[in-house]
């Protein structure tokens, strides 16, 4: 049986690399290298995923939506294991039997039934009074895309919880040494973040510019419409940053940990949010206050250590002052503070008053289905507009955009694509489309990086009422400042293409859209849609509320019902406990995974975390992971930076 579940995911995940938009030979490559790799050390799951899951997404390039290189990674990721899992059982059957900690088999049982009711209620839903046959066909050709008020949008928040039950028999079989691995994968993947925040203020903004009205995002392209996954991945990570510096020895190995962590809490800082802050201190604080109770010493005990450890914490004090004295930006963002309350209060009630019957109490509206419901049951959630893609009557694929659903909608919703940038001269862009009124569209291309703007050449060309259906080309000519680098960094600025319809309840059927540089080329891919939505994508500006309750608790509560809320509560608190325990035991990853999983708890009051699959996978990783640092044989592997693993 683990021999056909690998064969399967390996296979599964070649042959969706192998029609990967932009480099399938390279995704291909690399998930070969994966599926050897997990083959030969299964117990690497442990470091592979948190390293590389934080980084493994391209979707702005490939106009993927349901599913990403994250997905392929964990499939590949599991056929290795599982392959090397049968293999074993061939060589030693006892090799077979699993090794599932008693306190975490509970969750085969529970979970699964809790996920399928979910899904079921989700789709079932979101067919209406259609036939499930309908609904099917619809999911069928929707495929790898989708948008978050359609049924796919039910497959793409249940995904991460499937991932994490089918990785649990997975990961287990390889427990010896998990925690110490994943806290260095932890480490791994939370450089990589770093890494992404320091070229993008770099490049976009300015290491050192903190009156810019600009919050980082880097490599969590599913804020393309708002959220903040960033910001929990931070909150979730940062407590193994100051752990690798609490074990690191005297040495280079201290000055990059430490270094480490001063990029963490300038990536931190760089979000702006006060939900971030806030927990992020509380975990430090935690950490220092339980490691003293528990009377955890760190392996270096020497003085120099201990005066080294005092000098980072001081550091990052002035780092934090700097950012809120240096600048404009968040003193203002303080000084809003009751008023963003008082406004959040209200978003959580308008949430909460979608659950109208005790079946929708007891078993939630749905997985996925919050984004639906919010914006059609409420004012202030009306979509500020619409990207639908459509296959016509002649096989062709054709992009339908629309405008706010009422007059008066905050903000903006517009289809758009990554260009590399030409220095100098005038865009310009062709569109053939019809609209059966008359409609105004904004056409802007921007230095952008994900959702601010810089340099813009823009304009709001109108397209005229049609007859005829075949519609017609209409071109403008962009107006605005040339792209020409203000510096080295700049150079390295990326474009987005956006077109936006302004006008509310106006659709305008796009049939192609082509930009032309000022050399005179065509430089859009899959310009006439020929391949559907490949190399689109869409892109939200000023109004994020549609599509996040903003509050892990009643996103569960509103979508899985007290329910599902109830065993996923039961799941946290359990991980909780046993990390305690693991703590009490002197078992210092123990303390850190834990502080990670409270630290997640809490900023999840005020940020969405589940509907964001390769955060929340994170945290079904730490879950996991909690009875085995519980054991108090860890304790050595863990204090020891030289020790086993990874």
């Amino acid at each position: 049986m683990p021999g056909l579940c690998g064969l399967w995911f390996a296979t599964a995940a070649l042959g969706v690399a192998g029609q990967h938009p932009v480099a399938p030979a390279l995704a291909v490559a690399v998930l070969c290298i994966v599926v050897a790799w997990a083959a030969w050390r299964p117990g690497d799951l442990w470091f592979m995923l948190p390293a590389f899951l934080p980084v493994a997404s391209f979707a702005p390039w490939t106009g993927w939506w349901l599913v990403d290189e994250s997905d392929l990674l964990i499939l590949a990721a599991m056929g290795g294991a599982c392959l090397r899992w049968s293999l074993d059982a061939w060589r030693r059957p006892a090799a077979v039997i699993h090794r599932t900690p008693r306190s975490m088999r509970w969750v085969y049982w529970v979970l699964p039934p809790v996920l399928l009711l979910g899904v079921w209620r989700g789709l079932d839903d979101a067919r209406g009074a259609a036939p499930w046959t309908a609904l099917l066909a619809d999911l069928w050709a929707q495929g790898v895309y989708g948008d978050y008020d359609l049924p796919g949008n039910t497959l793409r928040v249940a995904k991460s919880l499937v991932w994490g039950l089918l990785l649990m028999p997975v990961l287990y079989r390889a427990g010896e040494g998990a925690p110490l691995r994943l806290a260095r994968g932890m480490v791994a993947g939370l450089a990589l973040v770093c890494a992404a925040v320091v070229w993008e203020r770099g490049v976009y903004v300015g290491g050192l510019d903190f009156s810019d009205h600009y919050r980082i995002t880097a490599w969590f392209w599913e804020m393309h419409v708002g959220g903040g996954a960033i910001d929990v991945y931070l909150a979730l990570a940062l407590p193994f940053a100051w752990w690798a510096a609490w074990i690191a020895p005297h040495g280079w190995r201290w000055w990059a940990a430490a270094a480490l962590v001063l990029v963490s809490i300038y990536a931190v800082l760089m979000t702006y949010s006060r939900g971030v802050y806030l927990s992020v201190a509380l975990a430090l604080i935690a950490l220092a206050v339980l490691a003293h109770k528990y009377h955890l010493v760190a392996p270096d005990g020497s003085v120099w250590h201990r005066r080294a450890m005092v000098c980072l914490l001081v550091a990052l004090v002035v780092e934090a002052l700097g950012v809120l004295l240096g600048g404009s930006f968040m003193p203002g963002r303080l000084a809003r503070s009751d008023q963003d309350l008082y406004q959040r209060f209200a978003h959580w009630q308008r949430g909460v008053d979608l659950l109208k019957t005790p079946g929708q109490w007891v078993l939630g509206l749905g997985l996925g289905r919050l984004p639906a419901h919010y914006s059609t049951q409420t004012l202030e959630g009306a979509l500020p507009g619409q990207v639908r893609w459509v296959r016509g009557t002649s096989g062709r694929t054709q992009v339908w955009l629309s405008g706010p659903a009422r007059p008066g909608v905050k903000g903006e919703l517009a289809l758009a694509q990554r260009v590399a940038l030409a220095p100098g001269g005038a865009y310009s862009v062709r569109l053939h489309g019809y609209a059966g009124a008359s409609a105004l569209l904004k056409v802007q291309l921007c230095e952008r990086h994900l959702l601010y703007s810089f340099r813009c050449q823009e304009q709001m060309p109108r397209v005229l009422a049609s007859g005829d259906d075949a519609g017609g080309w209409l071109e403008a000519r962009l107006q605005g400042p040339a792209f020409v680098p203000e510096g080295a960094l700049s150079a390295w600025r990326e474009g987005v293409l956006s077109i936006t319809v302004v006008q509310a309840k106006t659709p305008v059927r796009l049939d192609a859209v082509e930009l032309i540089d000022p050399q005179g080329r065509q430089i859009l891919k899959n310009a006439a849609f020929a391949q559907g939505p490949r190399h689109w994508s869409s892109i939200a500006h000023a109004n994020f509320l549609p599509w996040h309750i903003d509050n892990m608790q009643l996103e569960l509560l509103i979508e899985r019902g007290l329910l599902g809320w109830v065993v996923l509560a039961a799941w946290a608190v359990g991980a909780l406990v046993l990390a305690a325990q693991g703590a009490a035991r002197q078992n210092a990853l123990a303390l850190v995974v834990g502080v990670s999983i409270a630290t997640t708890l809490l900023i999840g009051a005020v940020i969405s975390t589940i509907e964001i699959p390769r955060v929340s996978i994170m945290l079904w990783l730490l879950l996991i992971v909690s009875p085995l640092v519980r054991n108090p044989s860890l304790n050595h592997r863990v204090l020891n930076p030289t020790g086993g693993g990874g």
